[in-house]
């Protein structure tokens, strides 16, 4: 099985036996930018770094397991064996869904196991116009994007303001005006004020012309300064709303296939590009651009010779511009690089703190650290030093320049042909032409950032949701329960379905039991329930309505999820239970955490309801923030009731307060569980057991026990040996 990367002759020839799979990663062994191959027979993994011997070899009867572990910007490929964990290569975020395959087919064959199938979800994604690699959801890169359409579609979004807009680039232009007149009276200072006698009057109208265009200028700066931030915070706004609520839009497959913290990123720090693009960047390379030919005409205007010898430095400028900036580039990358890796660092050892401090590996983090935080340091070196290069060279540039103003324009004032307020005037000017020269490709970067930021922007708003909500959509009104799987068959890749041919009919009221080995498809079916996904075949219907027919908003009010990983938001307990139901009374919270077998320990709290639960509930057991969800399930009061794995990893004694909880909630409603602990699932009307996809047996807990070699009878057999060994009776 062959990825796009085609191993090189010179490595194929080192590996004889056909091979299953041939790919290349692109960081070295030290994570640098680099290149490793890998390769995967039916007997060995080879790993090479450079044209040289294989840097690592494992036969694949060695190998007990491989993980791909992800982190910020990258991850790396795990492989297990049976001297202790061994990292095989590391790999940029573009190369993550293909190292997640490899992981999965190098398992199998280490197994002896069904290979996994190869998708083009799974391949490396690059520009179809350039080949460089494409960022998660992007589809065109950053170079090839039609920034023409971007920067339109951007402006679009300054049309509510266009008038403070508007009055603010009047103010723009009237400064860069004013800021022309300074140099000038101090010519006029010079050559008719200072050489002449008795002057006195013409003194002071001069320098009160200076003091006037000054306290102009601070004035029309500084209500532009106060348009621009009113402007630019309603802008901010609006980019933030659109794109929280585009996110908030997409149907869960889109979040399954990407990392969620990279959404962080699109809501602030990409929405903050594309406000200074609108409200500082525009208003900026305007101004620059009129300062430049404003200048330049006034110049030509004093002196067009003297002109001509100030502009011989340009080109030089431009050129050094156009060499430098795409290295800074380069290395702005790498110090972004190596900052993500010492952050991931710092997070996992802080996070894995217990661990590190029970096995003492406190050194080996510390020597981990250190050794990232060189690279940190080496790079931020590099980035410094050459800032510290570049406007040394662009001061020597522009002062080759003026020397040759003072030069020429000297030899003109001694011969008299030029007079010496003319000159300074030059000199002033000349100081205003070269600064937007010396920031004109920087410009130029920093307009190519805001436009990747908006094109990751609008990826997300032009994102159509894979589960669209109907157009005219079945009023429900309050249901009875009746649900109906007909054929359903669903993958989250079409070619390997997850769930197939499944019929299953569920009478209102009735409690279902889903049992089945890890990835039998349990998940699969409540997600389906649920409509986070759409059936590939099939239909699934409620009261003999099809789903589809159903806004998504009417059918996620009459089911309600308790889910094995309990999440709370950030607030008290009072809100979170009320989550479902924002206007319930107190009473109907207190109501439905007593039902929830909650109200004994929040009243035991300081804060009784109003108790903050903290990030993601981490002031709470487990068993008080299970009992929590389940209070959130019962002020939702939903007509079906999806239990997964509720009784999940709590005490026993806690499993039975929830237990008793359960059983008052799913009381006359129909109930899909799914419970770790098969024991929990004897009160069920019928359990349905799932194998590989499909509906092996039907039953009740007792008409299922009594199947010779049955698949539920094994999983109980296999639970109460264990029980056996932990003295614990199932």
């Amino acid at each position: 099985m062959q990825t796009k990367f085609k191993l090189p002759e010179f490595f194929q020839r080192q590996v004889s036996e056909p091979l299953l799979l041939e790919c290349k990663a692109d960081l070295d062994p030290e994570g640098c930018f680099g290149e490793q191959w890998i390769a995967v027979s039916e007997e060995k993994l080879v790993v090479w770094h450079r044209d040289e011997a294989p840097r690592l070899t494992l036969p694949l009867a060695e190998i007990k397991d491989a993980r791909a572990v992800s982190a910020v910007g990258g991850g790396s490929l795990h492989i297990d064996t049976d001297f202790g964990p061994v990292v095989a290569v590391r790999y940029t975020a573009a190369l993550i869904p293909m190292f997640d395959y490899a992981a999965k087919l190098i398992k199998a064959a280490a197994h002896s196991e069904e290979l996994p199938v190869l998708s083009e979800r799974d391949l490396p994604r690059s520009c179809p116009q350039c080949g460089n690699p494409l960022d998660e959801g992007m589809q065109v890169c950053a170079q090839c994007m039609n920034k023409g359409k971007l920067a339109i579609r951007m402006l679009r979004y300054a049309k509510p303001y266009k008038l403070q807009m508007v009055i603010a680039g009047v103010l723009l232009i009237l400064t860069t005006l004013v800021e022309l007149i300074p140099p000038y009276l101090t010519k006029i200072m010079i050559d008719d004020v200072l050489g002449a006698a008795r002057q006195s009057t013409r003194l002071l109208a001069v320098i009160g012309g200076l003091g006037l265009t000054t306290l102009v200028m601070a004035a029309m700066q500084a209500v532009r300064g106060l348009i621009g931030i009113w402007v630019g915070s309603k802008l901010m706004g609006d980019f933030r709303k659109d794109i929280f609520s585009a996110l908030m839009k997409l149907s869960l497959a889109f979040f399954d296939r990407r990392q969620t913290t990279q959404f962080i990123g699109r809501v602030n720090n990409d929405a903050e590009a594309m406000r200074q693009f609108l409200t500082d960047g525009v208003i900026y390379v305007i101004g620059q651009l009129l300062r430049f030919v404003a200048v330049l005409f006034i110049l030509f205007s004093l002196d067009w010779k003297l002109t001509l010898f100030a502009l011989i430095p340009v080109p030089f400028m431009v050129l050094l511009s156009m060499k430098i900036w795409p290295k800074i580039g380069r290395l702005a990358y790498q110090q972004w690089r190596s900052i993500l890796r010492l952050n991931m660092l710092v997070g996992d050892s802080l996070q894995g703190i217990r661990v590190v401090k029970a096995f003492g590996r406190e050194r080996t983090e510390m020597s981990r650290y250190e050794q990232t935080n060189t690279e940190v340091v080496h790079n931020n070196l590099r980035m410094e030093g050459m800032w510290q290069f570049i406007f040394p060279v662009f001061s020597l540039v522009t002062g080759a320049g003026t020397l040759l103003i003072w030069y020429h324009g000297g030899h003109k004032v001694l011969e008299g042909t030029l007079q010496l307020g003319t000159l300074m005037a030059l000199l002033s000017y000349l100081g205003m032409l070269f600064g937007p020269l010396e920031w004109i490709q920087q410009m130029i970067n920093w307009t190519s950032t805001a436009m990747a930021a908006a094109y990751r922007v609008f990826e997300v708003l032009d994102t159509v949701p894979e589960v669209m909500d109907v157009h005219e959509p079945v009023p429900i009104g309050t249901i009875k329960g009746d649900v109906a799987f007909t054929k359903v068959t669903y993958g989250y890749e079409k070619h390997n379905p997850v769930l197939k041919e499944i019929d299953l009919q569920v009478k209102s009221g009735e409690m279902i039991g889903l049992v089945g080995h890890s990835g039998a498809g349990k998940s699969t079916f409540i997600n389906l329930l649920c409509r986070f996904y759409d059936t590939d075949e099939g239909s699934i219907s409620i009261d003999g309505i099809p789903i589809r027919s159903i806004s998504q908003t009417d059918l996620r009010k009459q089911i309600g999820v308790v889910l094995q990983e309990t999440f709370l938001f950030e607030g008290s307990i009072a809100e979170n239970i009320a989550y479902a139901k924002p206007e319930a009374t107190p009473e109907e919270i207190m109501r439905a955490a007593k039902i929830a077998n909650a109200h004994d320990f929040i009243v035991r709290m300081p804060d009784g309801y109003d108790t903050q639960v903290g990030e993601r509930g981490h002031k709470l057991s487990g068993g008080e923030k299970q009992r929590v969800a389940i209070a959130r399930a019962v002020i939702h009061d939903p007509r079906i009731l999806i239990l997964d794995e509720a009784t999940a990893s709590v005490d026993t004694e806690t499993e039975r307060q929830i237990q008793e909880a359960i059983a008052r909630l799913v009381h006359g409603r129909t109930t899909f569980a799914i419970a770790h602990r098969l024991s929990t699932l004897r009160n069920a009307d019928r359990l349905v057991v799932l194998d590989k996809g499909r509906i092996n047996e039907v039953g009740t807990h007792e008409e299922l026990v009594k199947i010779p070699g049955g698949i539920y009878r094994k999983l109980v057999e296999a639970q109460q040996e264990l029980s056996k060994i932990k003295g614990v009776e199932v």
